[in-house]
């Protein structure tokens, strides 16, 4: 009787290691590219699910991979992903979330995707009030009016922008439409420079500079990863890089009003444990950030023998100096 109550006890632990193996969550996340936005988002995923009670490697399995701005590479990640059923997909980036897709129409997975531009025309859903399948999700889109009127007035003689953007990725061709529509408003002439991979970039950027008053990096992610080469090629020709991403104006950039990719992160982390609770996925509505942010960077202005007004100076939420 003793060895078998010996025997009981020391089984005990490895049932329980079972048991909380077979309880515990999994939430998949692939990243189309690492750069400072979409980490610090998938930051804010992570965070998000905590404040929401699942905690990293306690209740829940979370697996992080980028898919190297390849998309094959991110289509073999979703069929790998899938492969292992998890609870929720999460697809950081376009290219990345859509690789999904052909898996959500089948019922093999659930997907959650962050910082797509426009979720519509990315084929995400049909309408963002509705959607007929297992996607929800968070747009990082914020209206370019407001970014056009911060443009110039920092640089009043502002008449030609420039736009790097990679023809990939749906993100990009939709604001690259909205730019078409309305720097005319602003008489603003739009001149964009397609470049398909990171290592094109360069080149891309040495010829856009060459004919702009200065550059303009939106979501597009292909040129956020190579955001640094960009600036200095702008740098020599004393022309400055504007971008959406808030984040990417301390890597050198002269001043951003866009989204805190963090609150972009936890915004998804958010639906991704409501999901995880029991909430059908397409009952989500499509989030969009809560607020925008000002960023400038006043290295970047000596740089470029540019001084921010003061009125810009006094709304901006953060001064790199």
């Amino acid at each position: 009787m003793k060895k078998i109550i010996v025997i009981l006890l020391l089984c005990i632990p490895a049932l329980n290691g079972i048991m909380a193996a077979e309880n515990m969550k999994k939430v998949y996340i692939s990243q189309i590219i690492q750069h400072p936005a979409l980490d610090v988002t998938v930051r804010g995923i992570i965070d998000g699910l905590r404040e929401n009670g699942y905690i990293k490697n306690k209740n829940v399995d979370i697996r992080i991979e980028s898919a190297q701005a390849n998309a094959a590479l991110a289509s073999q990640i979703a069929a790998k992903f899938v492969n292992s059923k998890p609870d929720v997909v999460v697809g950081v980036g376009t290219v990345t979330a859509q690789s999904f897709l052909r898996y959500v129409y089948k019922n093999k997975a659930k997907l959650v995707f962050s910082s797509i531009t426009d979720p519509v025309q990315a084929g995400f859903v049909d309408s963002l009030l509705e959607t007929n399948y297992s996607v929800s999700g968070v747009s990082n889109f914020i209206e370019l009016k407001p970014q056009l009127e911060l443009f110039q007035k920092i640089q009043p003689n502002l008449k030609t922008l420039g736009v790097l953007y990679n023809p990939g990725e749906s993100n990009s061709l939709s604001i690259n439409k909205h730019l078409e529509s309305i720097c005319p408003k602003f008489g603003i002439k739009l001149i964009l420079q397609s470049a398909n991979k990171t290592a094109d970039i360069p080149q891309a950027a040495t010829k856009l500079a060459n004919a702009v008053d200065a550059i303009f990096v939106g979501n597009d992610n292909t040129a956020l990863a190579a955001l640094q080469s960009i600036i200095a090629i702008a740098n020599r020709v004393k022309i400055p890089v504007y971008v959406s991403d808030t984040d990417s104006v301390e890597a050198g950039a002269l001043a951003a009003l866009g989204p805190n990719q963090y609150q972009v992160g936890l915004q998804t982390g958010s639906i991704v444990a409501h999901i995880l609770n029991g909430k059908e996925t397409n009952a989500i509505p499509i989030k969009f950030v809560n607020k925008t942010e000002l960023y400038l960077n006043n290295n970047a202005a000596a740089i470029l023998d540019i001084k921010f007004p003061d009125k810009i100076l006094n709304q901006a939420s953060k001064i790199i100096k």
